[in-house]
């Protein structure tokens, strides 16, 4: 610690030389003047160290004690900065440097996101910097609290925020929601339509009465499950039909598999376009801190009319870990000239292949091909393969009803009366039901 306020305050190490050297410490003992370090070096000889303030008491004390003083020695930040008094230049760029060191050091120049699982960094970063906080943003102007209000508000993937600040580095917690689970709509009435047309291989109707059954053959947009549900009573042994005790709608489901037949047909050029690079190369290097780039080189444009560009970063990393936004691009330009090559026919065949039937397999809904037939066809340098399968797969796709009524219970007729009777109630015309009367 001692050390450290000699460097600060300055001192100056000095030889007194005299008669009597116990005289002249005894004479510094009554004048107060403290002494940081005292050493004899001979008989006449003392090497004393005092600080820079109290300097001129000694050399007065000296001179009255008749001692002699010499072999001056001055150490300590007052005569550093002393020696930059003509050096106008050297004592401007110290300044700045005890400016930038003092902003510098309650400066953002590391954001760490934690805690994020499907948002990645780069869009949270992005939402920090519309929220006012990057890289390069003066730590205490940032308003933590209106901050972490202002990223719940805009991004609704987030439960839990927390913007903490250490220093230099930008700490941002997150918590995401879970994900809400899916609701049901049973309250909609909707029927189950054929999305292909095909054989009915197996009918399950869940809720809902079948249209079809198994063996039927179907259209794309038949109605296999209907969501008009009949309510009906068993009849007795000497009734032909049971009463009808009415209808319902409901939210009609079910799982109907049935055979199906897809068409598909894809193309592809026998000649494709290749690239190879002619030796020819740019390279050009830039300097980017905290976002700020400096460029080392004046002309932006390129020479080449076909180049990829390559670009190479190197961050500055002083802790392992730890990058700091100081980051040296090197950006490599290559020229290429453009031909045509031909591509082996049975290899772009087998390509096409593969793609027909992934895509086929991605259309299905819980189905699985049950043979496939491909026909191939060339005319000139175009190659067409067709894929015709054979499908079991699910086709059943719940629709709405268009219809302002929700699903409510049974409609049961009237007193006295049937479904039967209401509906032939319901039959008649206007005309009828007067010439009655």
């Amino acid at each position: 610690m001692k050390t450290l306020l000699g460097w600060l305050f300055g001192t100056v190490t000095a030889r007194v030389t005299g008669a009597q050297p116990e005289d002249f410490l005894n004479l510094c003992a009554r004048e107060n003047l403290i002494l940081w370090k005292m050493l004899q070096r001979d008989r006449f000889t003392l090497e004393v160290q005092v600080t820079a303030r109290q300097f001129s008491r000694l050399a007065e004390l000296a001179r009255r004690a008749g001692f002699e003083l010499d072999g001056e020695r001055r150490r300590g930040l007052p005569y550093f900065l002393l020696g930059f008094r003509r050096r106008y230049a050297l004592l401007a760029g110290l300044a700045v440097c005890l400016v930038l060191f003092g902003v510098g050091a309650r400066t953002v120049l590391t954001i760490d996101v934690t805690g994020n699982e499907s948002l990645t960094k780069e869009e949270i970063n992005s939402q920090l910097r519309l929220c006012g906080v990057s890289v390069g943003t003066y730590a205490p102007d940032i308003p933590v609290r209106e901050v972490e209000n202002h990223m719940m508000l805009a991004m609704d993937q987030l439960s839990y925020l927390a913007l903490n600040l250490h220093g230099t580095r930008a700490e941002v917690i997150v918590r995401e929601k879970d994900p809400a689970p899916e609701l049901r709509a049973e309250r909609v009435p909707t029927d189950v339509i054929a999305s292909a047309s095909g054989v009915i291989t197996h009918m399950e109707p869940w809720v809902g009465d079948a249209r079809f059954q198994e063996g039927d053959a179907v259209l794309k947009g038949d109605i296999l499950i209907s969501g008009h549900m009949q309510m009906d009573i068993v009849p007795q042994e000497w009734e032909e039909e049971g009463p009808v005790l009415g209808e319902m709608l409901v939210h009609a489901e079910g799982k109907v598999l049935a055979r199906t037949w897809h068409k598909l047909t894809a193309q592809i050029s026998l000649t494709a376009p290749t690239k190879g690079y002619t030796g020819e190369k740019t390279t050009r290097y830039s300097l980017s801190v905290m976002g700020k780039r400096v460029k080392f080189y004046q002309n932006s444009g390129i020479s080449y009319e076909n180049y990829d560009t390559i670009t190479e970063l190197k961050s500055w990393t002083p802790i392992p870990g730890k990058t700091l936004p100081v980051v040296w691009e090197k950006e490599t330009h290559r020229a290429y000239e453009t031909s045509s090559v031909a591509l082996d026919p049975a290899a772009a065949e087998e390509l096409l292949r593969q793609k027909l039937l992934a895509s086929l397999e991605e259309q299905m809904d819980q189905g699985k091909v049950l043979q496939t037939d491909y026909t191939v066809t060339r005319q000139g340098d175009l190659l067409q393969v067709t894929l015709l399968a054979q499908c079991d797969e699910q086709i059943g796709r719940i629709t709405e009803m268009d219809t302002q009524e929700k699903v409510v219970g049974p409609r049961h007729p009237a007193p006295g009366t049937t479904g039967a009777d209401e509906k032939a109630q319901e039959g008649e015309t206007p005309s009828e039901q007067d010439t009655k009367e």
